[in-house]
């Protein structure tokens, strides 16, 4: 897996390498460095083989978002740490007693170095402490899955949300428990150096719209100054065990538009062509990318011909121009990055867990995606691919 990357706002990139042996496990990380844009390249250094243990405790510690703000000068890490109670080779056999958390970090000389890590807080609970990962009391509280999506506003703003936050939902045909969104909002402060968090008002729907809660948010500016975002859903529990059950809800994307800076968020829609149909997409994120110089927006996410089975398929892979007044996808535009070969590559295809990169030298659009499944002969064994998309002027 490659995650690509600039750091500040100059020509300074950076390539994370590593290996995922199992379903969200991670080891071998590796980063390298490139002062000229990608033309040369340091070596690889080796960053840990394994994830750091602690009294039992296995911790997962990554950068998720990053953006440079102009206002403060500085680039901003947005970080995601997952504490595991349990060590060994594969810890995510404990999944379900995971905790999650998402730290922000600063940088003034471009990542060379970064200050320490800051937790995003909604709630009351003790700070994380590096010496006790384990604490009860930390791992309940405070608990957020970070986002991708990390965006400066044109009011000096810089909004980063989280998601799989516990969120309690009223007002439906019976109360029910339910994974929602927050977005935190900062500000630069010039007087103390740092940043002034605000919570936005949470956003959540009930288990029928999406069973799995809203996850992994895109963001986006439009042009006349709202902010957009594009969520991620499930129909998982809306579908038999076999998969051949009644569909009631056949996979969609989600939306919500704000209109005060992410403090507040409209009631949730699907995502939609500009045409007012509707499309079937699987459980699996989308992202948001303004290109600098054609200054249109563009999705990038999976829409499958009929309703998706919980998170597959995941093919095909598409990018599509955004209708910013509406907002919605434009049908006319809508176009194949890659797709399943029948021929080669197996039924488990996945397209869909990739890095975006605008090169600020030739403005091509650079997609970072490891194809999950290519060979029927090893579903395990898959290559990482770097496509290059040049959008028309």
């Amino acid at each position: 897996m490659i995650t690509a990357r600039y750091v500040g706002d100059g020509l300074r990139r950076e390539e994370y390498l590593c290996f995922e042996g199992r379903s969200d496990w991670t080891t071998q990380r590796s980063r390298r460095t490139s002062e000229d844009n990608g033309e040369t390249w340091s070596d690889w250094k080796l960053l840990h083989s394994v994830w750091p243990v602690q009294n039992g405790f296995t911790k997962r510690e990554e950068t998720r978002a990053w953006c440079f703000d102009p206002v403060g000068g500085k680039s901003l890490d947005f970080v995601f740490q997952r504490l595991l109670p349990s060590e060994g080779d594969y810890p995510m056999h404990e999944y379900v007693d995971r905790a999650d958390h998402s730290f922000w970090r600063l940088s003034g000389d471009d990542g060379r170095s970064w200050g320490a890590l800051h937790q995003f807080r909604y709630e009351e609970g003790p700070e994380y402490d590096p010496e006790n990962w384990g604490d009860r009391e930390f791992l309940s509280s405070n608990c957020t899955f970070g986002s991708y999506s990390a965006i400066p506003t044109r009011d000096g703003t810089v909004v980063y949300p989280c998601s799989e936050i516990p969120m309690r939902l009223d007002d439906g045909p019976r109360p029910e428990n339910v994974d929602g969104i927050i977005c935190f909002v900062g500000k630069w402060d010039v007087e103390e150096q740092t940043y002034r968090w605000a919570r936005s008002r949470p956003i959540c729907v009930p288990h029928r719209l999406s069973a799995r809660g809203l996850l992994e948010p895109s963001l986006a500016e439009l042009s006349d100054g709202r902010l957009w975002m594009v969520m991620r859903g499930s129909n998982r529990t809306f579908l038999g065990d076999d998969w051949t059950g009644t569909v009631d809800n056949p996979g969609r994307k989600w939306m919500s538009l704000s209109d005060d800076g992410g403090l507040s968020w409209s009631l949730v829609t699907d995502l939609r062509f500009d045409t007012g149909e509707q499309f079937c997409s699987p459980s699996a994120f989308a992202k948001l990318l303004r290109h600098s110089r054609t200054k249109r927006l563009y999705w990038f996410g999976n829409i499958c011909q009929e309703p998706s089975r919980g998170n597959r398929p995941r093919h095909p892979l598409y990018i599509a121009e955004v209708d910013e007044d509406t907002p919605s996808l434009k049908k006319d535009t809508l176009a194949i990055i890659d797709d399943r070969d029948p021929l080669t590559d197996s039924d488990v295809l996945q397209l869909s867990n990739f890095h975006l990169v605008e090169n600020r030298q030739t403005g091509h659009i650079e997609l970072y995606l490891t194809r999950y499944g290519e060979r029927e002969s090893s579903r395990t064994h898959a290559d990482a691919y770097k496509y290059t998309i040049v959008p028309a002027e």
